[in-house]
């Protein structure tokens, strides 16, 4: 009997540890969320609105008939895009055709790959000549 009571003296001690763990754990994990929730979300959003740009231009190819063309489009864009827009913001950077606020002939970082809004024209070319 007394070897029974003493596992189940180990079992209640080592539950009120994992208790106390969980209860100082907690306020920790939930302070790491609240920071790290918004910077995923907002990676998650630039990712669906790179998606749907590509998705748009597959789209238009499916429409026109004639991937080539929108392709030469992308280029002419690409090309007048030489000069960063000053009224543009990172606000308004979803209404654009492309990065608004991208300096062209700068390699894009890994970190700015993650936080673009638009995915780089000449990837978006090179998309539409593969059709």
């Amino acid at each position: 009997m007394t070897e029974q009571r003493t596992a189940q003296e180990r079992i209640i001690w080592l539950l009120g540890i994992v208790v106390v763990i969980f209860y100082a754990l907690f306020p920790v994990l939930w302070i790491i969320s609240l920071i790290l929730a918004p910077l995923i979300v907002r990676l998650m959003a630039m990712g669906v609105s790179r998606g749907r740009e590509y998705l748009a231009d597959a789209q238009g190819a499916l429409l026109t008939r004639y991937p080539p063309g929108l392709a030469s489009a992308l280029r002419k864009i690409q090309a007048g895009a030489v000069i960063p827009m000053r009224s543009a913001n990172n606000a308004t950077a979803h209404l654009w055709l492309n990065q608004p606020s991208r300096i062209e002939g700068e390699g894009m970082g890994s970190m700015e790959k993650l936080f673009s809004t638009h995915p780089p024209i000449a990837e978006r070319i090179r998309r539409l000549e593969e059709m």
